[in-house]
C-alpha cells in the first residue's frame, strides 16, 4: 500500500514554499535612499483607546508627528510630547504594497504620553508608511501593544530639507 499521506504533505509544503517566495518577490527589497531624512506632519488628531471599566473610552487631541530616518536605518522622533529613539524601520516584504498600501513599518517601541490628557502613561506604537509619492508619504500611527492594532491617527508626512 502506498503512503499517499506522505506525498500529500510534501505537496502542501512545496506549495507553501512557492507561495512565500512569490509573495517575497513582489514586495520591497530594500529601504530607498530617499527615505533617509527628516519627515514631519502638521498637527493631527490622535485618538488613544483605553478600556477602564469594561467599555472602550476614546481620548483625542492634536499633536505633531516627526521622525528622522538615519543612514543606518535607525529612527528617532516624537509623537506629540512623547519621544522615541533607536526605532527600527522594516520593509513590508511579505505582502506587496499595492495590496496593503503599507511599504514600511517603524517600530517606535514604548512611548509616554502623547498629549496632556493622554490616559496611557506608556504605550507601544508603530508608524505604518506607504510608498513615497511626489515627496510625501501617507501613513498611520498604530497602537500595537499585545495583540492590539488600533489605528490612532492618519497622517501625510513631508520631507524637510536638510
Amino acid at each position: 500500500m502506498k503512503n499517499y499521506n506522505y506525498n500529500f504533505n510534501r505537496l502542501n509544503v512545496g506549495i507553501l514554499v512557492l507561495l512565500v517566495f512569490s509573495l517575497h518577490s513582489c514586495g520591497q527589497k530594500s529601504i530607498p535612499p530617499e527615505l533617509v531624512g527628516h519627515w514631519t506632519t502638521q498637527k493631527q488628531l490622535i485618538t488613544v483607546r483605553t478600556k477602564p471599566d469594561g467599555n472602550w473610552k476614546f481620548t483625542s487631541d492634536t499633536a505633531e508627528i516627526t521622525f528622522k530616518i538615519n543612514k543606518d536605518h535607525t529612527v528617532d522622533g516624537s509623537i506629540g510630547s512623547a519621544k522615541f529613539e533607536n526605532g527600527k524601520i522594516k520593509l513590508n516584504w511579505l505582502l506587496p504594497t499595492r495590496m496593503t498600501g503599507i511599504a514600511f513599518n517603524i517600530e517606535c517601541g514604548k512611548i509616554g504620553k502623547i498629549f496632556e490628557n493622554d490616559p496611557l502613561v506608556s504605550k507601544e506604537v508603530q508608524l505604518w508608511l506607504g510608498p513615497i509619492i511626489e515627496g510625501t508619504i501617507d501613513g498611520e500611527l498604530r497602537y500595537t501593544q499585545g495583540q492590539a492594532y488600533f489605528p490612532m491617527a492618519g497622517a501625510i508626512f513631508t520631507k524637510e530639507e536638510d
